[in-house]
């Protein structure tokens, strides 16, 4: 197992979604492998100095991480997405959070949150640590 984690080897399954042999006890493994929710170092810049500390997925306080964005996907509106890995705290549709590189008192409503998986997408109600 410590290969298969250390990325030197692939895990190997046996089973039939058919005839649901195996299935459970896959999933079960698969699981319990993957990686866990992990934390991010954060910075904070003060006019005199600079301070860096990890949030991680027990923190309390609802954090994520933009990695991408993408404007203009449809050329009949002003379309633009964000995408967001939850680092900590508990996202809920319609909340309103901040963004650390704007105004201070500067609030954003997430009401439209979605989750894309090819070109179909739904809504998103709730989202957890480790979830995009």
């Amino acid at each position: 197992m410590e290969r298969v984690l250390k990325g030197d080897q692939s895990p190997l399954f046996f089973g039939s979604a058919m005839t649901n042999f195996g299935v459970q006890l896959f999933l079960d493994k698969f699981c319990n492998m993957g990686a866990k929710p992990m934390g991010r170092v954060v910075r904070s810049v003060d006019e005199e100095e600079e301070d860096e500390k990890l949030i991680g997925p027990e923190h309390e306080e609802f954090t994520g991480f933009i990695f991408k964005t993408q404007a203009n996907l449809d050329p009949k509106h002003r379309d633009r997405l964000a995408y967001v890995r939850v680092i900590s705290g508990k996202y809920e549709k319609g909340m309103k959070v901040s963004h650390s590189r704007s105004k201070l008192n500067k609030k954003y409503n997430l009401a439209q949150a979605q989750a894309l998986f090819g070109s179909d997408r739904s809504s998103v109600e709730e989202a957890y640590p480790g979830d995009l």
